[in-house]
C-alpha cells in the first residue's frame, strides 16, 4: 500500500480526482504529520480539498504514525546530507520503511530523491494523471483538463515539465 504526501492529496481533493489514488492502488497510507496538514489546518483556513480528503479517510484513505525511532533517524541522517524535508515528508518516507512499501506518492523532489536512498520509489501528481489516462480510467481529454485545472488552482510546473507532459501525453 502505497504511501502519499501533502500535494498530491491537495491538488488531486482540490479538483475532485481522490478517486484516481483509489482506482490505481487500491488504498493507501498518510503519515499522521500529513493528515494534520493537509485535514486539519486546511478545514482551519476552510479549503474545500481538506474536506474531500477527510471524506476519503478510513475508505481507501488510512492515517498511521510511523515508529519514533525511524523517524529520528531519518532526521539524524538528514543532518548530514543536502535535503530539505518537512515533518511530513520525513514522515512518510518512514512510514515506508517501517511497513515495507517502496512506493512514495508525493511531488517532492528532494524526498522523492532522499526516498531512492533507501530502494523507495517515488512518483508524484502528473505521473498519476498520466497513469489514470494510460489505464484508461481519464481520457486524454479528461487528463488535459484536469492538468491545467491543478495548474489554474497553484500547483507549479515548469515549461520543461509541461511539454515532458504532453509529449508523454501523445505517446499513450
Amino acid at each position: 500500500m502505497p504511501v502519499v504526501n501533502s500535494s498530491p492529496l491537495i491538488y488531486l481533493g482540490k479538483v475532485g480526482k481522490l478517486y484516481l489514488l483509489r482506482e490505481l492502488y487500491g488504498s493507501l497510507k498518510i503519515p499522521k504529520a500529513v493528515y494534520h496538514e493537509v485535514v486539519i489546518k486546511g478545514e482551519e483556513k476552510g479549503f474545500e480539498d481538506a474536506l474531500r480528503v477527510k471524506a476519503k479517510v478510513g475508505k481507501f484513505l488510512f492515517v498511521h504514525g510511523p515508529k519514533a525511532e525511524t523517524v529520528n533517524d531519518i532526521k539524524k541522517r538528514l543532518k548530514n546530507l543536502d535535503f530539505r524535508l518537512s515533518l511530513g515528508e520525513i514522515e512518510c518516507i518512514a512510514l515506508c520503511l517501517d511497513t515495507d512499501d517502496k512506493t512514495l506518492i508525493s511531488d517532492d523532489d528532494d524526498a522523492k530523491r532522499f526516498a531512492k536512498t533507501y530502494g523507495i520509489v517515488g512518483k508524484g501528481t502528473i505521473y498519476i494523471l498520466l497513469k489514470s489516462c494510460k489505464e484508461g480510467i481519464l481520457s486524454k481529454k479528461d487528463c488535459i483538463e484536469t492538468f491545467e485545472s491543478i495548474v489554474k488552482k497553484g500547483f507549479w510546473v515548469n515549461a520543461e515539465v509541461v511539454n515532458l507532459f504532453y509529449r508523454t501525453l501523445d505517446r499513450i
